[in-house]
């Protein structure tokens, strides 16, 4: 069963999914990803989306649109050099 854990985000009280395939680092690479996402003033619903987004085309190397993979590709930049 997947876990649900509360986060502060924009400073509201919000809930993510913890998957139940997704291991604890991976998860906390999905947070990392996320506060980038609060850092950049998104709204918890498409920062939520992203992340899921940033998840499965890192690590199940799924395929998105153009756009999208363009989202990707700036986020994920942001990523590794922190």
């Amino acid at each position: 069963m997947e876990e649900q854990i509360d986060i502060i985000y924009l400073n509201n009280n919000e809930k993510i999914l913890k998957f139940n395939s997704e291991s604890i680092k991976r998860f906390n690479e999905r947070l990392k990803i996320i506060k980038i996402f609060e850092s950049k003033n998104l709204k918890w619903k498409e920062a939520n989306k992203l992340s899921k987004i940033w998840y499965n085309i890192k690590y199940n190397k799924c395929k998105y649109s153009p756009n999208i993979y363009k989202l990707y590709i700036y986020y994920n930049n942001i990523f590794e050099k922190i």
